[in-house]
């Protein structure tokens, strides 16, 4: 039978074992409108307490009559074990009932990270901050134990520019509440990149690979080394408090200089301002670990890093790489270890999250294929909250590398959904996975003179999107209040009614369609987005 009565509480000190409570507290309330209490007995009784033998972020879950205990090889553990606790239960309109599930969980890969684009008016950029906090415990809740952010300096005019300003505070926010959650905090910096202000004499040569602003700095310059770890150092004076335990240095988009002294750049003039900027960061932040991005690197780059890390160099502690780079395919250069940076938002979709959920887990099972046995976890790319899917499919690879994929999206559809309605909704995923591709009309975005991949795309045949669409109305009709009013639940649904209703009217968007661009609009904070992460709704 439901419980209608919890109580929670914590049988061991410590603040993450607290917000761990809370979250519990939360998340039931939330999901079932029940009464949590954390004093005091009730239908059910949910004890949460330290256990060091369970080993560093491990959890276990173990349940006696009307109390169920959850332990927690460390603080972080402890909030792990929550989520394995929630995930398993079911949840009714008068009530929460635990699941069967007991024993111990133990992670396998020590990075399971997440970065957070915070740009272009998307949702990390946009939405009140209180949501973008709430939505990082949430993947706390998934074992994601690192957030990673990025201060991008090019349009700004130094670290005292009031707009700069604004952004760092909101990033503190931001890496304020991982570390309420024991996350890690981390911070991405490109070797070369500059204001835009940036002193003119000092300015590096184009073109990049990827984004390039002309405003980056030649390090090869007179006095560019010292302007670059200069700026470097004022930025990570703002987040000293905070404590940054894991640093970025990128190579390109943006980013990289062209010129003789420089190239070949990710070998040559990138390596000479990476260690220094890598000290710095030691420097103001002991114990950081430093991560070199081996982004767009060409064989020859890739030549030249094996020869520059023939001594594996005690500056870095691994590569950020991507599948079919020398990092996983050869011997890793230093034989440092590789860290993935799988792209979970862009590909076949522009704007990015426009047409609502983009679930790929075939294409994830085909990366983890590739990279997964040289791994030690990884950094999926985040432009928003409607790629949640795939990003609680990374993090359940990185806990347990041998987990099966399809049994991950039948537990986020349990938990997120419900339990009765997995092999519809497993259906629908599969589905628009199918149909993923880039989608485009004549007169979407015809004036615009960026990068516009959708111009000239005509209409495919998306097999399945009239079931789907029946499937997710008939679901839709069979979710508790909270699933259905749930922002996942509406961008899965939205996603499955696009497809439909523009395969029915010929690629061409109809009502239904334009308002559901106005929905996932409101739901990712978009109304003043850039063109590629704003739904493409006509008015």
């Amino acid at each position: 039978m439901p419980s209608t009565t919890i109580c929670v509480k914590c049988l061991s000190k410590g603040d993450i074992i607290s917000k761990s409570a809370a979250i519990l507290g939360q998340q039931l309330k939330q999901r079932c409108n029940i009464n949590v209490s954390h004093s005091g007995k009730a239908e059910l009784n949910v004890q949460l307490r330290l256990n060091p033998e369970l080993g560093i972020n491990g959890y276990a879950i173990s349940q006696e009559a009307a109390t169920i205990t959850i332990e927690g090889g460390d603080q972080p553990g402890v909030l792990y074990g929550v989520g394995g606790f929630l995930r398993d239960g079911t949840y009714h309109s008068d009530g929460f009932q635990p699941g069967p599930w007991c024993g111990q969980s133990t992670p396998t890969l020590p990075v399971r990270g997440i970065y957070f684009a915070t740009h272009f008016h998307n949702f990390y950029h946009d939405a009140p901050i209180e949501d973008v906090q709430r939505y990082v415990e949430e993947l706390a809740l998934w074992g994601v134990n690192s957030l990673m952010v990025w201060f991008d300096m090019h349009h700004y005019h130094g670290i005292n520019d009031p707009a700069a300003q604004q952004m760092i505070h909101r990033l503190r926010l931001i890496l304020q509440t991982a570390k309420g959650v024991g996350m890690g905090r981390g911070l991405g910096v490109i070797g070369n990149e500059g204001y835009a202000n940036s002193p003119v004499a000092m300015r590096s040569k184009g073109p990049g690979r990827g984004g390039y602003y002309g405003v980056e700095i030649c390090p090869n310059q007179p006095g560019a080394k010292q302007q670059i770890v200069g700026q470097f150092r004022e930025l990570f004076e703002q987040f000293k408090d905070i404590g940054i335990t894991d640093m970025w240095i990128w190579p390109y988009d943006q980013g990289s200089c062209s010129c003789e002294k420089c190239q070949p750049w990710g070998s040559n003039g990138f390596l000479s301002i990476a260690k220094p900027v890598a000290d710095q960061a030691r420097s103001s932040f002991p114990g950081v670990k430093v991560y070199l991005s081996t982004w767009y690197f060409d064989e020859t780059e890739w030549q030249g890093l094996a020869e520059a890390f023939r001594v594996r160099p005690n500056w870095l502690d691994a590569l950020i790489s991507e599948p079919g780079s020398a990092a996983f395919t050869k011997s890793s250069p230093g034989g440092l270890p590789a860290l993935g940076f799988p792209e979970i938002s862009m590909n076949g979709m522009w704007p990015w999250g426009g047409f609502g959920a983009n679930p790929q887990p075939a294409a994830l099972q085909r990366y983890w294929d590739a990279v997964g046995k040289q791994s030690m976890g990884g950094y999926p790319y985040s432009e928003g909250i409607f790629e949640d899917i795939n990003k609680v499919i990374c993090a359940q690879l990185y806990w347990n590398p041998d987990a099966s994929i399809e049994d991950i999206l039948k537990s986020y559809i349990a938990y997120e959904f419900s339990p009765e309605l997995q092999s519809e909704l497993l259906m629908v995923l599969h589905t628009l996975e199918q149909n993923h591709h880039f989608r485009g009309w004549p007169g979407l975005f015809e004036d615009y003179e960026g990068w516009f991949p959708t111009k000239g795309i005509a209409p495919q045949s998306d097999p399945g999107a009239e079931a789907a669409y029946e499937a997710i109305k008939q679901a839709d009709t069979q979710l508790t209040p909270y699933a259905r009013k749930s922002w996942r639940w509406r961008v899965v649904y939205l996603r499955v009614l696009l497809d439909a209703e523009l395969k029915m009217n010929g690629g061409k968007p109809n009502l239904a369609c334009e308002r559901a661009f106005r929905e996932l609009t409101k739901i990712y904070h978009a109304e003043n987005g850039q063109i590629d992460v704003k739904p493409p709704a006509a008015g």
